[in-house]
């Protein structure tokens, strides 16, 4: 009879419950889950060096977020234009405007500590876009948050229609993207808003409808002209130099907010929950580091379950008390639980 090699049975000595280790193995006395302790803090460290340095720190204040997150403007570029590509549309342009109207738009949900389209203030988004200076034709926003990848975000997007529309407008020619971490209503996140749009010389409102235009007035003399206010512009619902003969769009649907929660008072739409568990995908959702730490912890798990299940098949003396019986259950449910809070932590919510 050939006897095993001696790689085999350390390998069965760690992993494996049996006579020869007691029906204990290695992986889980105290020095096997130091090591399993070591690993998944390195992977984790790893995986924290190997993030762009802007998503290390929250808002550039020095706190280090609660978890990790892979989201680059680059790569939500690359994801939509994946999507649009599917559909039989043309790339969209990275807008340095657009760029910065998106970043200006994270700052001010952060700043009055918001999650919706429209501010507390009543801030709407075309607001920014005049301030960054893109002289808007169409235009559309997107808000993400508590995804950990670009891919995930994306995914999210993709399964609201609402967002989905906005990502496969032909009319969009232009994005931008900003990608902030900070604390929002409460908790520590990463915020992504996508800002999309095409340029020309008739400007319409997209995403959220404008206000009705007033009646016509009789003029006025110039010394009786009010002055400007503070407040800030709605869009105009008809295009400047239009013919008559040309209908104009007024609006588009209304595009909600990824995991709204909306402040009383807005106009912004009631927030309905959509979780990303459909479909399941924590390939594209997860971070390298989370998937790693998910297998390691598997590997625990199914190291525990094997040999507790040992020790009853074959009645030994410890499964007789209910020490042990209470010991087991708990790393088995506590170990699972760990996992499932893992898999999730990746998953953001659409509104």
């Amino acid at each position: 009879m050939k006897h095993p090699s001696k790689t085999f049975r350390h390998i069965r000595h760690w992993f494996v419950p049996h006579k020869h280790n007691n029906h204990r193995p290695h992986l889980i006395r105290a020095h096997g889950l130091a090591v399993m302790a070591v690993l998944i803090l390195g992977v984790q460290a790893s995986a924290y060096a190997l993030q762009p340095a802007s998503a290390r720190l929250v808002g550039g204040s020095g706190h280090v977020l609660a978890y990790a997150s892979d989201i680059t403007p680059v790569d939500l570029l690359n994801q939509t234009n994946a999507e649009r590509a599917a559909a039989g549309l043309p790339a969209l342009r990275l807008d340095s405007r657009l760029n910065q109207s998106a970043s200006l738009k994270a700052g001010n949900m952060f700043a009055e500590d918001y999650w919706a389209h429209v501010s507390p203030s009543g801030i709407q988004p075309w607001y920014w876009f005049n301030q960054a200076g893109y002289p808007y034709k169409y235009a559309g926003e997107n808000l993400a948050k508590d995804f950990d990848t670009s891919a995930g975000a994306t995914q999210g997007w993709m399964n609201s229609p609402g967002h989905r529309a906005n990502i496969l407008n032909a009319n969009y020619t232009d994005v931008g993207f900003a990608v902030q971490n900070g604390t929002l209503v409460g908790g520590q996140t990463t915020l992504v808003v996508a800002h999309y749009g095409s340029t020309g010389a008739n400007t319409v409102t997209a995403t959220v409808a404008a206000p009705p235009t007033p009646a016509a007035k009789p003029p006025v003399q110039p010394a009786a002209t009010p002055a400007p206010t503070t407040e800030p512009t709605p869009a105009p619902t008809v295009a400047v130099a239009t013919p008559a003969a040309t209908p104009v769009p007024t609006s588009t649907p209304v595009v909600p907010a990824v995991k709204g929660r909306v402040s009383a008072g807005t106009s912004a739409p009631a927030p309905v929950s959509y979780s990303l568990f459909k479909p399941l995908s924590l390939g594209r959702t997860l971070t390298w580091g989370t998937l790693v730490t998910i297998f390691l912890l598997i590997i625990l798990l199914a190291v525990y379950f094997h040999t507790h299940m040992t020790v009853w098949r074959k009645g030994l003396a410890r499964w007789r008390t209910t020490h042990y019986r209470l010991t087991a259950a708990a790393q088995i449910s506590g170990l699972a639980v760990i996992i499932v809070l893992l898999a999730v932590s990746g998953f953001g919510k659409v509104s």
